[in-house]
């Protein structure tokens, strides 16, 4: 089991508990963009934190939100931007959250303690602007942060599952 402690009550449960963020136990949807991570079986175990004004309460830079996955001993804490097309502010989000936050930190110590395998730490924006590979590693380099992946989503397109981005 995934234990967060204090933040337990950030976790989504139904579309729109406990933030307008969530559209299920297992997504987030903001301003058309969409993204999932549905665990399979009885070894898969996900929630979907909402951070931004619910883990974080505050003006700073913070993404919005995060995938705990586990599957088997394998754990992953999963940081999403979903973002129109300024991916470089994304960029920035995504790595204030994970070295500025100690909440952040407060969560993966909870995981570590709790957890009896490996913790993999991942990043993604979601997005309906694709920006080039070279575009990316710059935004990655100026924000020392590795982005997993850049998804597409727009309301018209499949809500991408990053079960696919995990390995």
């Amino acid at each position: 089991m995934i234990d967060i402690g204090r933040f337990e009550s950030c976790v989504c449960t139904r579309r729109g508990e406990p933030d307008e963020m969530c559209s299920g136990p297992f997504s987030f949807e903001e301003n058309g963009k969409k993204v999932r991570l549905q665990p399979k079986g009885r070894d898969e175990e996900t929630k979907a934190v909402v951070l931004d004004q619910c883990v974080f309460r505050d003006t700073e830079p913070k993404c919005d939100g995060m995938f705990l996955f586990r599957r088997q001993h394998r754990y992953w804490m999963i940081l999403v931007e979903l973002k129109g097309t300024n991916i470089e502010h994304a960029a920035g989000q995504l790595a204030a959250t994970k070295y500025n936050r100690p909440e952040y930190q407060e969560i993966k110590g909870l995981i570590n303690a709790n957890a009896s395998g490996q913790l993999t730490e991942l990043a993604f924006i979601i997005s309906s602007a694709m920006p080039s590979r070279t575009v990316t590693r710059r935004l990655e380099d100026q924000n020392n942060i590795r982005i997993k992946g850049i998804l597409h989503s727009t309301a018209t397109t499949p809500i991408p599952d990053l079960r696919s981005n995990l390995r």
